[in-house]
Order: structure tokens, then C-alpha cells, then sequence
């Protein structure tokens, strides 16, 4: 839980800023901001009363924005005129709250700035980006990347694939919780919120969010900034985040969630066909060359009999590395159509062991590691 170090000795104020952050946080009276009390995602307020008359505002502002180390800080004051706010906001502040005001007025500047504390980079959890052009293959491949890291901690997919998530018929889910449910939800999205409305997948734990939300239609009114804002507030909710962009096209979105993400998988297919239209999704992104060198290349369905190999297919996309992802067209059919993914099974064939290589998730044990496991434990039992 986020914590709201209250700079007064006003229990009074205390209760009223905790009643209006609505269990979202706890609040602890301190003199002064002290490194070893700011141990996550916390927000820090002002009391202006308590600051003696003597000493100027934006002196005692500077001081405690210098020791927040980058956490946002809110002032609680009685000054409201235009001038005092101006000076404060100046001086560092984030955002000012009247000190006797109604829970109304307070509570969503403080889900706001409590969301903002919890996407700091410091507390955000991972980001893997798939792209490419073949987009069903993308929904199942991010489906079974984030199936095979559930086990580690809070994952949630976003699979923004139209007009009907694959992801969600992979994993038998019906949904009805999209993306513009979470912007609307956005200043009060933290992850008791996200874990109580969004789909889950209860064999694996993990979460899922739709582009479209179960309508099965783009979703409208939605601006490219919105949705990076979205990703940036999940990261601060979540262990891990794997988005399939899908059907998301727009350049500067993508840029920017690729500047944002630990590690992009660019999803191709052995044919000239696939790289062009993946050299096309790469133009319109228009990243650097150090970021698209930094992508990876999954072959999918690799054949070893195409002359059309991984390292050719990396080299003319300009991407460093590849990787090959054989897969069984019959099982992958069946999977899906059965809406068990790959990733649930115990033996997932070669296209697994390439997935958790991907993940960096150790492979199951196969048969013959069971047998000498077996093996091994009678004969301690006999020794």
C-alpha cells in the first residue's frame, strides 16, 4: 500500500486526507522527510500551518522537494488566491489542496498524485512489447509469453487486437472490461482496482485487458496520449505487462511505448511478404536505429528448410538478434480452439522451450527428467 507522509501535527488533517484517500494509502505524521520513511511508492504533503512564520514558503518547499527524491509533494494551505498558488506551484509542489476542504474536493488529487507516485520508474514493473504483422500469431505468442511468466507475479496482457481479442478466445474469456473502461478509471486505476474488474485467467492468474472491451468495435474517442498514459499507470500496478500491439497503428503511440518497454519481440514469418509489411510497421514507428537493433526477431512457424533464415530476415529488418519459433499447426489449432494455451500444458514441444527462452522462465521437466528424478529418490531412500 502507497503511504502519504503528512509534514504537520494536525491529527485532524491527518484523518480527513486519509478518509478522502479511500483506504488507497496510510497517512504517518513526520516533522521532516527522512530518506528511510519513503521505502515505495509515497506521496508527501505540506501542512502550511505548520511551518513557522518566519520562514519563507518556497524556502520550505525547495527543502522538502530536495529530499522527496522525485515523489510527487502537495501543499495543504488556506492560502488560496492566485499569488500564494503561483509561488508554491514555483517552488515545486505538484498540486495545492484547500487544508479545511470537503473530501470531495481533496480525493482526486490525491488518487491522481498517489497513481503518479506509483508509476515512478522505480517502483513500475516490466514491459515486454510484441509487434508484427500477422496478428493472431501475435495475440497467442503474447499470450503464452505472459501465461509462462504469471508464475512469478502480477501479469497482465493487453491485447489490443481487432475487431475481437485472439487473446481472449486463447484463454476461453469472456470480457467485458476494455481499455476505455480503464481511461475512464484511470485517477483512481491502482492494482485492487485492476485485479477486481479486469478478466482473469484462473489456471494461470493472469489478467487480461481488451482493446475492444467484449464489444467486438474500436473503441471511440480514444487519443494516442490517453493510452500511453494508461500503460505508464499499469506499469505502476503490475509485476509484469506484455502488450500485443496489434492492431494499434499509430506512429507516435508506438514510438512511445517503445521507448518505454524493457524489450521488444518483433513476430515474422519465413516470407517476403511478412518482413516487408514488418519493415513498413518499423518506418511508420520511426525509432532510433539503437532501439530497433536492440528488438529481437521471433521466426514464426521457423522451417529450417526455408533459405529464408533468421539472421537474413534480422539483417534485413535491421534488427540484432533472432530467434526461432517452430510450432505444430495442429496442436496450435487445437489449443486454440480449445482455449487451453500452450503455456498450460506439460509438455509444450519445441515451441515452448523457444517461449520460456524468450521469457528467461527455466523449462518443466521433461519425461526422462521425471524417470531420473524417480530414480535419484529411490535410491536415497534405499541408501
Amino acid at each position: 500500500m502507497a503511504k502519504i507522509l503528512l509534514l504537520s501535527v494536525d491529527r485532524m488533517l491527518a484523518q480527513r486526507i486519509e478518509e478522502a484517500a479511500g483506504g488507497r494509502a496510510t497517512v504517518e505524521l513526520a516533522q521532516s522527510v527522512e530518506s528511510e520513511a519513503l521505502d515505495g511508492p509515497a506521496l508527501i504533503v505540506i501542512d502550511r500551518a505548520a511551518i513557522p512564520p518566519e520562514r519563507a514558503l518556497s524556502v520550505a518547499i525547495g527543502a522538502v522537494v530536495a529530499g522527496a527524491g522525485g515523489r510527487p509533494v502537495l501543499l495543504a494551505t488556506d492560502e488560496m488566491e492566485a499569488g500564494p498558488l503561483l509561488r508554491a506551484i514555483r517552488a515545486g509542489v505538484h498540486d495545492v489542496v484547500p487544508r479545511d476542504g470537503e473530501r470531495g474536493e481533496i480525493a482526486p488529487i490525491l488518487a491522481r498524485l498517489l497513481n503518479e507516485a506509483a508509476a515512478d520508474r522505480g517502483s513500475r514493473g516490466r514491459l515486454t512489447l510484441l509487434l508484427g504483422a500477422d496478428r493472431d500469431a501475435c495475440a497467442m505468442v503474447a499470450t503464452d509469453m505472459a501465461v509462462a511468466t504469471a508464475a512469478r507475479g502480477s501479469t497482465l496482457l493487453i491485447d489490443c487486437t481487432l475487431p475481437t481479442s485472439a487473446a481472449a478466445t486463447y484463454l476461453d474469456l469472456g470480457v467485458d472490461y476494455g481499455l476505455a473502461s480503464a481511461i475512464s478509471d484511470m485517477d483512481r486505476l491502482d492494482a485492487s482496482l485492476l485485479a477486481s474488474t479486469v478478466a482473469r485467467h484462473g489456471p494461470s492468474g493472469l489478467m487480461l485487458l481488451t482493446f475492444d472491451g467484449g464489444t467486438g468495435a474500436e473503441p471511440a474517442g480514444l487519443g494516442p496520449g490517453d493510452l500511453a498514459a494508461l500503460i505508464r499507470r499499469l506499469l505502476g500496478c503490475c509485476g509484469h505487462v506484455v502488450l500485443n500491439a496489434g492492431s494499434l497503428r499509430h506512429g507516435g503511440l508506438l514510438r512511445e511505448v517503445v521507448a518505454e518497454a524493457d524489450r521488444v519481440e518483433l513476430l515474422c514469418g519465413q516470407t517476403i511478404c511478412e518482413i516487408e509489411a514488418c519493415r513498413r510497421l518499423l518506418d511508420r514507428i520511426g525509432t532510433e536505429r539503437e532501439r530497433i537493433e536492440a528488438m529481437r526477431l521471433l521466426v514464426w512457424d521457423h522451417l529450417p528448410g526455408v533459405l529464408l533464415d533468421g539472421r537474413r530476415m534480422a539483417d534485413a529488418l535491421g534488427v540484432g538478434a533472432a530467434l526461432a519459433l517452430p510450432i505444430d499447426r495442429a496442436r496450435m489449432r487445437n489449443a486454440l480452439n480449445a482455449g487451453r494455451p500452450m503455456a498450460m500444458e506439460a509438455d509444450g514441444g519445441a515451441y515452448m522451450a523457444a517461449i520460456r527462452r524468450v521469457c528467461g522462465v527455466a523449462p518443466k521437466p521433461g519425461g526422462i527428467d521425471r524417470l531420473r528424478g524417480a530414480m535419484l529418490r529411490v535410491v536415497q531412500r534405499a541408501s
